[in-house]
Formats: structure tokens, sequence, C-alpha cells
């Protein structure tokens, strides 16, 4: 048997002890988060210094945030940009740092995919993202506690007096605590949340101590952005992911949907926190079997399963496993679907054409299409005129997939795979300025000016 991350942990630990209110709107109870300086991972710890590498490790939720430490338009800042670009062709991610300070940077980084900027607040310095998206603008302050009064900012100020700014420009509030080696001082989060205004959330950086913070944050609604404590090796991600998870079940267990990287149902299987963590730490698929106990999927079969996000319903009482499935597939009986296969998704499709490329029959036309790539030019252009020339729905259908086939031959034969492109799909859609979309004249190839030109925020 493997030796398990797990080895020595208490039989039953205790799930999340709070009850999640219905008013709660966080998405992730766990956001993980580093900072680069010269484009390497700042303060060392149990954090890699590779970037990308610790993105990939610490990732599991969905997100992550990235701090650039370094003095805005420096060549450390560069190099540090540089590898947030190659992040976020990986995840989506936030961004801040102290260059995150000019109406042009905060667009182009919006514009590149970052999920949100986090821009430092200073009373009445907020100026410079006029006219940005306040849903993709978070303000992070700094509080050195609460009184009757309510959360009370660094310098004295109260937070309820700075609302009417910070509101006007962002959806949501990052909070540092003016001592982060202090107990996490519940009543001031308590007290910051009161003071938001409608819609808007919370997160907190660094002030979840241990487990139980990161419950009762999650509870409340609030995530917990961790860093340094993830770095210090005293709150894991593998724990702190755990921490906000709950079960109306008997034996506690967690029903754990799994899927592929196109969200098709691959089965259904049961998780508890050990499995959990084993999942997390080994970064494959482990769940939990009600007859043999720990299960870690592929391990006798071969069909053994990456580890690519792990989601939790609004509830906690559920996840989704998001795996890249090897071998056979997930199921017993050797497909890849206990549902039954998956003919006809673009998933599927994708699948075939990258296995042909290594693993083509004799006489495969998609191998031609690979060997023989002035053919694949010619036929996927072929569909796009004929496609544009289809007037009924049924024709229209048709030619889309001819259209697709060989535009994803095209992407298997380069080695891309669906998820590759369905992350610039996502990345696009973050854009916040607009371009014209003006066709490109004739005779233009790759590296000559576009015909396009950022425009205002609009689509």
């Amino acid at each position: 048997a493997p030796q398990l991350v797990t080895d020595g942990m208490a039989e039953k630990e205790i799930l999340c002890k709070y009850k999640r209110s219905h008013s709660a709107m966080n998405t992730n109870p766990v956001v993980p988060s580093f900072a680069l300086l010269a484009g390497k991972v700042d303060g060392g710890g149990s954090f890699c210094e590779d970037p990308v590498e610790l993105a990939k490790t610490i990732g599991l939720t969905g997100e992550v945030m990235v701090w650039v430490n370094d003095e805005s338009d420096s060549e450390g800042e560069k190099a540090s940009l540089a590898q947030v670009e190659l992040i976020l062709d990986l995840m989506p991610a936030r961004v801040g740092g102290p260059g995150f300070s000019s109406n042009a940077k905060v667009y182009d980084w919006l514009d590149k995919g970052a999920t949100k900027v986090v821009v430092s607040y200073s009373e009445s310095q907020l100026g410079f993202l006029d006219g940005v998206p306040k849903d993709r603008i978070s303000i992070l302050i700094t509080v050195q506690g609460s009184t009757e009064e309510g959360a009370t900012l660094a310098g004295g100020r109260q937070l309820k007096e700075a609302m009417n700014e910070i509101s006007y420009y962002a959806d949501s509030i990052m909070m540092k605590f003016q001592d982060p080696a202090a107990p996490l001082d519940r009543t001031a989060v308590e007290k910051a949340k009161e003071a938001l205004s409608k819609g808007m959330r919370l997160a907190l950086l660094d002030a979840a101590s241990n487990t139980d913070d990161v419950g009762w944050t999650d509870s409340i609604g609030v995530e917990s952005v961790l860093c340094k404590k993830m770095q210090d090796g005293s709150l894991p991600l593998e724990q702190a992911l755990g921490a906000a998870l709950v079960s109306d079940r008997p034996d506690g267990l967690i029903p754990t949907v799994v899927v592929d990287e196109d969200l098709v149902s691959l089965g259904l299987c049961y998780s508890n926190l050990q499995s959990v963590r084993e999942a997390v730490v080994r970064r494959v698929g482990v769940y939990w079997s009600r007859t043999r106990g720990l299960w870690i999927k592929g391990l006798t079969s071969g069909a053994t399963q990456e580890l690519l996000r792990i989601d939790l319903d609004c509830d906690r009482d559920a996840m989704r496993f998001v795996v890249r499935q090897s071998g056979v597939g997930f199921c017993h009986m050797e497909q890849m679907s206990c549902f039954g296969d998956d003919h006809g998704t673009l998933g599927a499709l994708m699948r075939t054409l990258i296995d042909r490329k290594k693993n083509a029959p004799a006489g495969s036309y998609t191998k031609r299409l690979f060997d023989d790539p002035a053919l694949l030019k010619s036929k996927l252009l072929e569909e796009c005129e004929e496609l544009l020339a289809a007037e009924d729905t049924k024709e229209v259908a048709w030619e889309t997939a001819d259209v697709v086939y060989f535009a994803f031959a095209a992407c298997a034969r380069h080695e891309v795979n669906l998820a590759q492109v369905q992350r610039n799909l996502a990345r696009k859609a973050l854009r916040v300025r607009r371009r014209p979309g003006n066709a490109k004249p004739a005779g233009w190839k790759p590296g000559d000016p576009s015909p396009d030109k950022d425009t205002a925020a609009g689509s």
C-alpha cells in the first residue's frame, strides 16, 4: 500500500461546525495566494520558486491571487508580469501590487484576462480607476480593529466613512489586519461586513489562523485569501479546503461528482477529509469507497486521474472534481463515463483527434491531414466558405460540424487540447476594451499591424 500523507491523522475529524448563511455569496472558501519578486516566488517556505509550477500546485480551488511586489516599471516587475501572463494561460487569477496604480495598467491587465485587479486604498486617491468596471476591482484595506461604531481602518478612520468612495470604484473589499500575527478579530470582520454597501463582497487576506477560522469566515460568506500561512506550512491548502465542508449523511461522507475537462460527468463518488487531503497533496483522483475505504483511482487498473480542480457547491455539502482521465476511462465497464459513452461531445472529438496523432490506424484521413498541412488549410477554408453559404438550419449545423472537425484537427496537430482553447475563450470574455473587429486586408500575415485599435470599454 502507498504511504499516505494522512497516516496518523485522527480517525474522525470534525467537518465544519458552522451553519452556512443563506446570504453567503462567496464562491470559493479559499483563494490561494503568493507574491512575486523579480519573476520568482517571494518568501520561500513551503512554496517552490517557480511561479507557474506553484500555481499548478496550489491552484486547485480554480483561482489564485498573485501579488507583484516589484517597483512599478522596473526590470523586476517586467519579469514578474511575464510570469503572471503564463499563469493566466493556465487558470483564472487576480493580480495586485504597488505597480497597479494607473488607469492604463489596470485596463491592460483586465484585458489580459485577470479576473480582478486588487488596488490598495488611499483616501481620495482612487480617481485613476474612473471608467474601470467596478465588478473587476477589489480594494485592499488595512484594519486595526473595531469599536462599537464599526471596523476601524489603520490611522483611526471608520470603514463606514470610506465606503462611499470605495463602493463607487469597486464591488469587493480585501481586508488585512494591521497585526497579522494576532488571532482573528471576528468582531472586526462582522463590523466590516455590516459596513459593506449592498451587493459588495468581503475577503480576508492572511487573517485566518486555523481551520476553524476558515470554516467560520466561509459560513458568513467571506473568502479566506491565504498566502503566508500556506507558505509557512501552518495552514496547508488541503486543510483549509476541508475546513469548509459539511455533511448531512450519517456516515459523514461528501457526495463528489467527477467530471472531465469538458465538465462531462464521469461518475459519482464519495469523499471525506482524509481522501480530500490525499487528493490535494497527490493531485490525483482520491475518493472514499463505502466498502473499501480510501480509494486512489487507477492505482490497480491504470485508469488514473490527474486532479485539475476542486469545486465546492453553494451549501458546501457536495463537491465536483475536475480531472484529466487516462486509460480506458472512469467506469469499471471500461468506458469513459459511468453514464455511457460521450459520443458527439467536443471533448470526445478532441480526445479522438489527439489519439489519432499518436495511434492512427492505417488509412486514417485525420493522419493524412496531420501529414499534409496544405491539405488541412485548404479543407478548413473550404468548410468555412460552405458554412457561410449555408442557409437553412440543418445545413448550417452540418457545415459547422465540419468546421469544428477541421479546426480541432489543426489544434491536435499542434498538441493543443480543448482545455487550452476554453481557457483562451475565457480570457477573451474578460476583456473590458473591445476591438472594432475590422477585417484584415488581403495579403495580411502574422506580424503585420492589426487593423484594429483598442477602443473604450464596451462590447
